[in-house]
């Protein structure tokens, strides 16, 4: 490959061109021709744009703050393509452009289908502004087709609000009969529970550890009630076992015999410690004479009243007192002591009966715990269920109502009346412009192929010897007028060419032709 600078190439591109004439000249007119001919059967393209306003406030919606949820439609503006290409609007627009007339079969459905999507610009201005573009050769239908494409993107978009408000207050509205139902059936087992077990309410607790707490003492107190009966009772055994039922009622001698013998014993137990000299012997002795003397004259008194035919009473029976009190003491104290027994077996039974309350309270206040815990959540979403589903009524009727709107045509679509996009003017200078960098670039690339020697500097850079002097080519008279004649003719060929290319321009510009 050549090394070359940029000026050697330029020298050496002119060099080429002139001595190539022939080829270059050709390759301009047929490359121009070639450009020219696409330009004249390229269609036309007609354009209609339309941009809808997506407003995100209105009048109404801070009049309903709190009442309502607006449906947000900020983001559909990024789903627009989705939505206008989708195949319930493309099924409307083949019929607006009257594609269905000939009936085409579903292949060539999808072919014009996406012949339209191609053709087809959606993009935004700013936030809120969306602006679809449809392009076409025929000028009416191009309007036809952007304006359906507004007018079904509008429709399409207020019912999938209508839709989406309807199916959320469905939701809501299944959701709080669901609800409905859980608190009803809470409410029954509720009733039911509260049925079982009466006792069930609030305070039955605290009442119930007051209640026990009372049975445990009674319990106590008449347990030590009974001890001290009992021990009472046998006390009272013990003493009427070692008393007489009945005591005998002496005369007066056997008075003065109980009263000597109890002389005797108390002069018995002196004498163990004093002698007979003592004062109290000596006065216990006298007193015991007395009484011995006092009964020796009651007995000759008897003896004589005997004898004269007189009876003296001696002694009689009669009920001991201390005896029948302690009989009396003894019964009453049985007579309690089993009262307090069975005192002590009601209390049981009662403080049993309680346990078994408690019990039986205790799991059904477990369960009713957990049910009223139940019952207050489902409650809670419930109502919040129910002011949220009349919000989504009024958003719902809002949408229904179109009183939400928030799309609106900002420019409607108008009939374009000047194609858009290439136009033949463009091809013409796109031809000349071929015409020439086609040339161009062929004699450059065969400049880096071809290995021959073109600049004098290469031969001193390739072989290592100085170039002294360059001799130019030497035309003849005859060469000379061959290459006027060639270059005229080849001139004139570029000339008509270009005149041709213009004159074109003009025609197609004035719609002529």
């Amino acid at each position: 490959m050549v090394q070359m600078h940029p000026e050697q190439i330029a020298k050496a591109l002119l060099h080429e061109s002139f001595s190539s004439r022939r080829m270059v000249v050709i390759l301009f007119v047929l490359v121009n021709a070639a450009v020219l001919t696409v330009g004249w059967f390229w269609p036309k393209g007609f354009t209609a744009s339309t941009s809808i306003l997506v407003e995100e406030k209105n009048i109404i919606q801070p009049l309903m703050q709190g009442a309502a949820v607006a449906t947000e439609v900020a983001d559909r503006s990024k789903n627009v393509r989705e939505v206008i290409f989708g195949r319930k609007i493309m099924d409307a627009i083949l019929e607006t452009g009257e594609w269905m007339k000939d009936r085409p079969s579903p292949e060539e459905q999808e072919r014009i289908v996406e012949g339209i999507k191609r053709r087809t610009l959606v993009s935004t201005a700013g936030k809120n502004l969306l602006i679809i573009e449809y392009r076409d050769i025929d000028p009416e239908r191009a309007l036809q087709v952007t304006q359906k494409y507004a007018e079904l993107f509008i429709q399409e978009s207020l019912t999938a609000k209508a839709a989406e408000s309807r199916a959320a207050f469905d939701f809501i509205e299944k959701q709080a009969q669901d609800y409905h139902t859980k608190l009803a059936r809470t409410e029954d087992e509720l009733k039911e529970l509260r049925s079982a077990n009466l006792d069930a309410r609030a305070g039955s607790d605290a009442e119930l550890n007051v209640r026990l707490n009372e049975l445990y003492t009674r319990i106590v107190h008449t347990t030590q009630e009974l001890k001290e009966a009992e021990i009472k009772g046998t006390s009272l055994e013990k003493q009427v076992s070692t008393e007489s039922e009945s005591i005998a009622t002496f005369t007066r001698e056997g008075q003065y015999q109980a009263r000597i013998a109890e002389l005797q014993s108390k002069l018995d137990t002196l004498r163990l410690t004093y002698h007979d000299t003592h004062p109290d012997i000596i006065q216990i002795m006298q007193q015991m004479k007395d009484m011995t003397d006092a009964m020796n004259a009651q007995r000759e008194k008897r003896e004589q009243s005997k004898r004269s035919g007189r009876v003296e009473p001696s002694e009689s029976m009669a009920n001991n007192p201390i005896y029948q009190g302690m009989r009396r003491e003894l019964s009453q104290n049985e007579v309690a002591v089993e009262g307090l027994r069975a005192r002590i077996a009601e209390l049981q039974l009662q403080l049993q009966g309680e346990i078994t309350r408690g019990k039986r309270m205790h799991n059904g206040d477990a369960r009713f715990a957990e049910l009223t815990r139940d019952y207050q959540v489902n409650k809670d979403i419930y109502q919040d269920l129910l002011r949220r589903r009349e919000n989504a009524r009024v958003s719902m009727n809002l949408d229904l109502d179109r009183q939400g709107l928030t799309f609106k045509i900002q420019e409607p679509a108008v009939l374009p009346l000047s194609p858009t996009g290439l136009r033949f003017a463009h091809f013409v200078l796109g031809g000349v412009l071929l015409g020439i960098l086609v040339p161009l670039g062929l004699l450059f690339a065969r400049l880096q192929i071809d290995p021959r020697i073109r600049v004098p500097s290469e031969i001193s850079r390739t072989q290592k010897v100085p170039v002294l002097a360059v001799v130019p080519h030497l035309w003849s008279p005859a060469e000379l007028k061959a290459l006027r004649w060639e270059t005229g003719f080849l001139t004139l060929l570029v000339v008509g060419t270009l005149a041709a290319a213009a004159a074109l321009s003009v025609l197609r510009l004035m719609k002529l032709i």
